[in-house]
């Protein structure tokens, strides 16, 4: 008699739809914490900027005007060289105010009140144009203003999450007794490197603007 053999099928291997990895998540958070940090400090100046555009006056924004757009009517008459310059001046002051505070052993809280007052300058701006004049001044904003700021917030927090740990080396040199083994000059050279970078993301966020500006101005005033 011959044996009967059974045969089974292997079973087909089940597609598992990908899931979120925890550690994944976990890792991500950690390598871009100090990202994180400063982009929700600029979100908590936005907020607090747009909430005090109720009690502003005319005064305050032409004070501010030097670092944010908030007088339009004296911008509108300058050159495409006078905008250019006006708003490259105004974002080279936030980031060489951070790039200095890394080079201090106490320069942590100057960092996070630099990023915190350009977010409550970007949010008081935004609010402003949008109580005063309603669509128009939404409209303008979303199209001129929003992507040269948006480029240079990128730009200002991504440099801000470098000169955070430049500065607590700094300061745990000058408190402790055995100095850390890493070369500070190192990487005093790269943080520079990156402040170089990060102002050039600058120079195009301000050419960026001042193309908007030239274009698309005139269409909402």
């Amino acid at each position: 008699m011959k044996g009967i053999v059974f045969s089974f099928k292997k079973p087909r291997s089940i597609v598992r739809s990908p899931r979120l990895r925890i550690p994944g998540v976990v890792s991500g958070l950690r390598k871009n914490g100090i990202t994180i940090i400063f982009a929700a400090v600029l979100l908590l100046g936005l907020v607090l900027g747009a909430a005090y555009a109720h009690c502003t006056d005319e005064g305050m924004l032409k004070a501010l005007d030097f670092l944010f757009a908030t007088n339009l009517k004296a911008r509108l008459t300058k050159s495409a060289l006078g905008i250019f310059s006006a708003c490259f001046a105004s974002d080279f002051i936030f980031l060489t105010a951070v790039y200095l505070s890394g080079l201090a052993p106490w320069g942590l809280p100057f960092q996070l009140l630099t990023v915190l007052f350009k977010g409550f300058g970007t949010g008081l701006t935004a609010a402003y144009l949008v109580i005063k004049n309603g669509f128009n001044g939404f409209g303008f904003y979303l199209l001129v203003l929003l992507p040269g700021t948006f480029l240079f917030c990128i730009a200002l927090t991504g440099f801000s999450a470098l000169a955070l740990p430049l500065s607590v080396s700094q300061f745990r040199l000058l408190v402790s007794k055995n100095p850390p083994g890493e070369i500070l000059r190192e990487r005093f050279l790269r943080y520079s490197s990156r402040y170089v970078s990060a102002l050039i993301m600058t120079f195009f966020a301000s050419l960026l603007d001042t193309v908007l500006w030239t274009l698309f101005a005139g269409a909402f005033w």
